[in-house]
């Protein structure tokens, strides 16, 4: 299965492939236009271009999200503060399909939001198909290892990479999708990993495949949509 990532999947729509909408956050955080003039980049790197940015989870929020996400879309949602997962698990209706989005590089905070409080509570509170969680491309194997066995069974690799000038995506996070993918097919193989980054043809998805990637997330080949109609040809 193809997911276009949150936030193309709040745009874009394609033909046999699964939204992801947002990142929502609980509260509304203006300003998204105003910071994709300001920051959003296209920048060399060792790994080639990719797209930087230090958008920071600009959203009209959570309640926005709701009304605008269809039950067979994916709700990708933010904890900000410590009670937000909590205000979530009574915000959304447990028929939903969500994803956890326990990373931003951009907001100027790395706290651990899996050790917020109510994080533990979405795999038995909800019954949607889909109950994601997406880490950071530099997720230690202890950080999979909590998210497993609190009984998550979809992994989504990868979030943007921090930088001080803010997240990359696109090819930079390759290197990280696949070592992610290819610890958790080792120790968890029931965990369905949903891999992204840097896919722009089908010689990347099958290299994801390949790893042991069960579905293929679609992010900055976004900015192209006729690529992406071309890629799931």
């Amino acid at each position: 299965m193809f997911f276009i990532s949150a936030p193309f999947g709040n745009y874009l729509k394609f033909k046999d492939t699964t939204r992801v909408t947002g990142t929502w956050t609980i509260k509304p955080r203006p300003g998204l236009f105003k910071q994709i003039i300001k920051t959003l980049r296209y920048v060399k790197t060792d790994q080639g271009r990719v797209w930087r940015n230090q958008l920071g989870l600009r959203n009209p929020g959570l309640q926005h999200g709701m009304f605008k996400t269809s039950y067979d879309d994916v709700l990708s949602i933010a904890a900000i503060d410590k009670q937000d997962w909590n205000i979530a698990l009574r915000m959304i209706s447990p028929d939903r399909n969500i994803e956890l989005n326990i990373s931003c590089p951009n907001l100027g905070s790395h706290e651990d939001t899996t050790a917020f409080e109510g994080f533990e509570l979405f795999p038995n509170h909800m019954r949607g198909k889909w109950c994601i969680v997406k880490v950071p491309p530099t997720s230690s194997n202890k950080l999979l290892d909590k998210i497993v066995e609190l009984g998550y069974n979809h992994i989504h690799a990868s979030n943007t990479l921090y930088t001080p000038q803010g997240g990359l995506s696109g090819q930079v996070l390759v290197e990280h999708t696949l070592r992610i993918i290819d610890y958790c097919k080792k120790e968890y193989p029931h965990v369905e990993i949903i891999a992204g980054g840097g896919v722009r043809n089908k010689q990347d998805v099958t290299r994801y495949k390949n790893a042991g990637a069960d579905h293929i997330s679609l992010g900055t080949v976004c900015f192209t949509p006729w690529k992406v109609t071309s890629l799931l040809k």
